[in-house]
Formats: C-alpha cells, structure tokens, sequence
C-alpha cells in the first residue's frame, strides 16, 4: 500500500468542536493527526456531517473551515480550506486576563524598582 499523503502528519489527541448550518449544529469530534494541510477526525457518526465546516479546537484556540476529503462511520480525513486569519481578534476573556497580567507585572517591577 502506497501512502499518498504529502507531507507529514503528527499525532495527536485533541478534543474538537464541528459545526456547519449556519452554527446552528455542531458534532463533538476527537482529532487523531494533524498537519498543516489537514488532519484525520473521529466522529461518532460521519453521516450526519456534510463535506464542507467549520473545526474549532478550543485547547489551540484556533478554528478552521474544512473540507472532507475521505470517510468512513467514525472516521473523516480533511484538509484545511481556509486558515485562521492571522490578525483575529482575541477573545474578550483572554484580553482581560492579559490586562490583569500586564498590570501585575508593572506593580511587581515598580516594587523592585524601590527596593534597589
């Protein structure tokens, strides 16, 4: 058996989000592999999900739009359609913990700052 892909594939064991209709559904996957170009999703039941949507994978805080490249019941290979744009906004929770730390880090150098 030949191995068609084109480029590296690394493990991976992440928990990931599908939605397509408008965000209106959403399917719970695991993602087994990934590589730049795509990567290979389990999913409870593959039929349910169309060619084209959305995958969010919430511990890398990324989402891409996908498009289904093979599938079998549980299993669909996918290669990435469009990236995440690179100036995305950062979610308001995040940005505020950044200002919090930011804020800190200032106190803590004006503290040290008085001790020299």
């Amino acid at each position: 058996m030949q191995d068609r892909r084109r480029e590296q594939r690394w493990p991976a064991y992440l928990r990931g989000r599908i939605s397509f209709a408008n965000r209106f559904s959403a399917v719970d996957c695991l993602i087994r592999n990934t590589s730049p170009r795509g990567a290979r999703l389990a999913v409870h039941n593959s039929a349910v999900v169309p060619d084209e949507f959305d995958l969010a994978i919430p511990r890398k805080g990324t989402e891409v739009r996908v498009r289904a490249r093979w599938r079998s019941f549980e299993i669909i290979g996918v290669e990435v359609v469009t990236a995440p744009a690179a100036d995305a906004p950062i979610p308001i929770g995040l940005a505020r913990r950044i200002r919090d730390l930011e804020a800190a880090n200032d106190s803590l150098r004006r503290r040290l700052a008085q001790d020299d």
